[in-house]
């Protein structure tokens, strides 16, 4: 979900391209009614869901209405879908974009069956929230706040699908078992959610926007976690992308707050 963790492997028939999951399988699917699910599928929606639903309840106090939490939440998906696939397709083309065989329809098949790279899918989300707020006459600042509470609220369940299906692992331990990377993510998350519920940082600090608050919160722990990450393939030059993804964030939430800070102080 969050890095380019394809292999491209080779055999004596020629070389293909090829999702390979070496993380520990846990529970990959789930039967229901006699249908099985992915695991990823449902912890995905289930944090869909609960994003909305903590959507729904911090609405009011972002003078925002119900119905426009559910409009937003529906170019949430198409944003972060396109996004996650996209950065996904770029990673893919320049870690592996000269192997042979990389090029053909079969290869770029396979690549689409994936689900992408979180960080695409959280850019693509924004920038999709963003239109729609936009052309819906919806508070700008308003939405962002309550998509910070949202993005913690769905990281927090959807992470579990990626330990469930044994992708996005952690290092290997002195035991032969690997480090619950993905857990630790969705314990932080769901422990930065709930630092967030309590303080109401939207009373406290009416004057901060909340998004850069979360892009820096969320970005330091994925910093530190990427450090217990087992995948191969993820890395350029000395930190993996997504760390490099996660300091370029840090600094645009810092400018960011810097420049709402300036404003806020001369209008004051």
């Amino acid at each position: 979900m969050n890095g380019f963790t394809s292999d491209y492997s080779s055999s004596m028939a020629g070389n293909r391209w090829k999702h390979l999951k070496k993380g520990n399988h846990m529970m990959p699917f789930v039967n229901i009614g006699g249908t099985p699910l992915s695991m990823y599928f449902v912890m995905g929606l289930s944090g869909f869901l609960f994003a909305i639903f903590i959507g729904l309840m911090k609405c009011r106090a972002f003078n925002l209405h119900a119905w426009d939490i559910l409009r937003i939440a529906t170019f949430v998906i198409i944003g972060g879908l396109l996004g996650a696939r996209l950065f996904a397709a770029f990673g893919y083309i320049l870690l592996y974009g000269r192997e042979p065989n990389f090029w053909t329809a079969e290869n770029w098949l396979e690549i689409s069956r994936g689900v992408g790279v979180f960080y695409g899918g959280l850019l693509g989300s924004i920038g999709m929230a963003a239109l729609r707020a936009k052309f819906s006459h919806i508070d700008m600042k308003s939405m962002f706040n309550v998509f910070a509470y949202g993005a913690l609220a769905f990281l927090s369940i959807a992470r579990i699908g990626c330990y469930c299906a044994g992708c996005c692992y952690g290092i290997e331990l002195a035991s032969g078992a690997r480090f619950p990377v993905q857990l630790v993510e969705a314990g932080f998350c769901m422990v930065a959610l709930i630092v967030f519920l309590i303080l109401k940082p939207e009373r406290r600090w009416p004057s901060i926007p909340l998004l850069p608050l979360y892009m820096i919160t969320y970005s330091v722990g994925r910093f530190v976690l990427e450090f217990f990450r087992g995948d191969e393939g993820r890395g350029i030059w000395l930190l993996s992308s997504s760390q490099w993804i996660a300091l370029v964030l840090i600094a645009v939430a810092i400018v960011w707050l810097h420049k709402k800070n300036h404003q806020t102080a001369e209008s004051s």
